[in-house]
């Protein structure tokens, strides 16, 4: 998984990736929009609200690999 730009709403509270798997092949994107709850849940460490802004790449793609063992993959979009 590559993340492509990651960005976190304070306000709104939902954290936006636009990221593409092997299977993309560098000719697709994806995009996904997580809540709070849905960081926290996923997330294999103990993560607060502070925290989601300063989120690490490995750190995000551990939380969307674990977010999309319980949920479909978003569409393809052309890069």
């Amino acid at each position: 998984m590559n993340i492509l730009r990651q960005e976190y709403d304070g306000i709104n509270g939902f954290l936006y990736v636009e990221f593409s798997i092997n299977e993309d092949e560098d000719i697709f994107y994806r995009t996904v929009e997580l809540d709070y709850n849905d960081v926290i849940l996923y997330s294999p460490n103990i993560i607060t609200k502070n925290d989601i802004e300063f989120l690490e790449e490995s750190d995000v793609v551990e939380i969307l690999i674990e977010f999309f063992k319980d949920n479909d993959l978003p569409g393809q979009i052309y890069l």
